[in-house]
């Protein structure tokens, strides 16, 4: 009786880390803006102060609600979520050249975050009812459908960084649901053919020096691990057939696309995620801006409000995409790793739900949760100190955004509610 009713008790950890993160933001929304006088953005932290209110409540919602009850409108809401991007292509609102938004009662939304909930509801119920395995291929048909479907819609808005969470999310899960750790590098391994086809050429026509053969050194090396695992793993013929077919097209496609199809001022912008400098008032601008912004923080930064790049509006974005570097510029390299210790402690609690609890849909949803909100984390941090292209991704809880830090309520609600729900079902 004590176990059940330690079970059923709120994990409070987690929410107040969840809480912290979110008052931070609003702070550091604040200070990205609260110089600005006129114009859609001033006084937006008011904004985002009702937002998180109406997180909060309805993180107190979805706690009251019974788990089994999601578990059974888990399709019906990834329904819902698809009938909203279908939405966006008939009548969606265009802002910034992106068709991303509808308006529904004076109220923009944008439903590629809700799609997030919708795909990671429906895949967990599937999985906890269906195994997947590479040895039977017809049992990937279904969920290969699942995530297709909306990753397709959200890409023609466009919206490439929140078509790319889709399959950062689901590949975690279909490791849960018993897929094997090989199983997944087979899996992801045509994307690290694309990567590593793509580098020597990058690097080639940054530097004007070819490399000549040398430029398909990476690509075999990887190639031949991935024909080493492959035979050590006795895996049969059609798997053999599909992962090194899928490995040799990409191989192939890069090539392709780089050499005969991407013009000059395309493989420029792609040149510049590697080296900004290349184009510093370009592509690059947000890239080095952010850098410098950090960089200038030291280890205990300029002090609340007083950030010169933040300030002087130098930071593209600096209240949303690159909020992080607002907080590396004003509180240093101590504030940006007490930040991001939040980020591991309410990850790490998160995925501390799959010991905890027993019910093999809410171990599904934990761990989707926990990756999404590590692949926003990651990416965007990654982002602003210049590793990783810019996609547009936001920062959960810091970030401003009605859309967004309501899709991030929903889901610290779900595994709020993992912990006091009844998980007979």
């Amino acid at each position: 009786m004590d176990d059940l009713r330690k079970k059923r008790t709120l994990d409070f950890p987690l929410f107040l880390s969840a809480l912290t993160l979110w008052i931070i933001g609003i702070f550091l929304v604040y200070s990205a803006t609260h110089f600005l006088e006129t114009g859609i953005l001033a006084g937006i932290y008011r904004q985002q102060i009702m937002w998180v209110i109406l997180a909060l409540l309805i993180i107190v919602f979805i706690v009251s609600i019974p788990c089994r009850f999601i578990f059974r409108a888990s399709y019906a809401i990834y329904g819902l979520s698809l009938l909203l991007l279908v939405m966006v292509v008939a009548a969606g609102v265009v802002t910034k050249g992106a068709e991303r938004w509808i308006a529904i009662g004076g109220f923009r939304i944008q439903p590629s975050e809700f799609a997030k909930i919708g795909l990671l509801l429906a895949l967990a119920r599937y999985l906890s009812e269906n195994s997947v395995s590479l040895y039977k291929p017809s049992t990937f048909i279904i969920p290969v459908i699942m995530i297709f479907v909306p990753f397709a819609l959200v890409l023609q808005q466009p919206d490439l960084s929140t078509a790319l969470v889709f399959c950062a999310m689901t590949l975690p899960m279909f490791y849960w649901s018993k897929l094997a750790l090989l199983d997944v590098f087979y899996i992801i391994s045509p994307m690290i053919s694309m990567i590593m086809a793509a580098i020597p050429l990058l690097m080639a026509y940054n530097s004007g020096e070819s490399w000549g053969a040398f430029e398909a050194l990476p690509w075999g090396l990887f190639f031949l691990v991935v024909i080493t695992a492959l035979y050590f793993a006795r895996a049969p013929i059609f798997l053999w057939v599909g992962v090194i077919a899928a490995n040799i097209a990409t191989g192939i496609v890069v090539t392709v696309l780089w050499g005969s199809v991407l013009k000059d001022y395309q493989k420029m912008r792609i040149i510049s995620f590697m080296n900004p400098q290349v184009d510093p008032f370009g592509a690059g601008y947000q890239v080095i801006q952010s850098q410098v912004a950090i960089g200038s923080g030291h280890v205990f930064g300029k002090g609340f409000l007083q950030g010169t790049q933040t300030r002087l509006s130098f930071l593209p974005e600096q209240h949303t995409d690159f909020i992080f570097s607002v907080l590396g510029e004003q509180f240093g390299l101590v504030g940006c790793s007490i930040v991001i210790l939040l980020f591991m402690f309410l990850i790490m609690r998160s995925l501390m739900l799959t010991r905890e609890c027993r019910n093999r849909y809410i171990n599904l949803l934990a761990v989707g949760i926990s990756a999404i909100l590590c692949f926003h984390v990651f990416v965007n941090i990654a982002i602003t100190i210049g590793i990783m292209p810019v996609t547009g991704l936001p920062l959960p809880f810091l970030s401003y955004g009605g859309s967004f830090t309501v899709t991030v309520a929903v889901l610290i609600g779900l595994l709020l509610n993992a912990k006091v729900t009844d998980q007979d079902f």
